[in-house]
């Protein structure tokens, strides 16, 4: 709603967040690395998930609605 976001967007899901900066983290992540800061522009973020049984429609439900 706000902002120039370009749309695009990609997930990598982890069972914990140590497991996922570990990923960033390791060598060979790190050695292909330069294959994509050196073709694209990103923010890298790491975001704790919700549970498995989690449904975005639940949250949506007790949104206030605007008209």
């Amino acid at each position: 709603m706000e902002g120039a976001w370009s749309g695009d967007i990609v997930v990598i899901a982890f069972p914990s967040r140590r497991q996922a900066r570990d990923w960033y983290h390791s060598p060979a992540y790190q050695e292909i690395l330069p294959l994509r800061t050196d073709n694209s522009q990103a923010e890298v973020v790491v975001v704790d998930g919700v549970e498995p049984q989690h449904r975005a429609t639940d949250i949506l439900k007790s949104a206030p609605t605007t008209t």
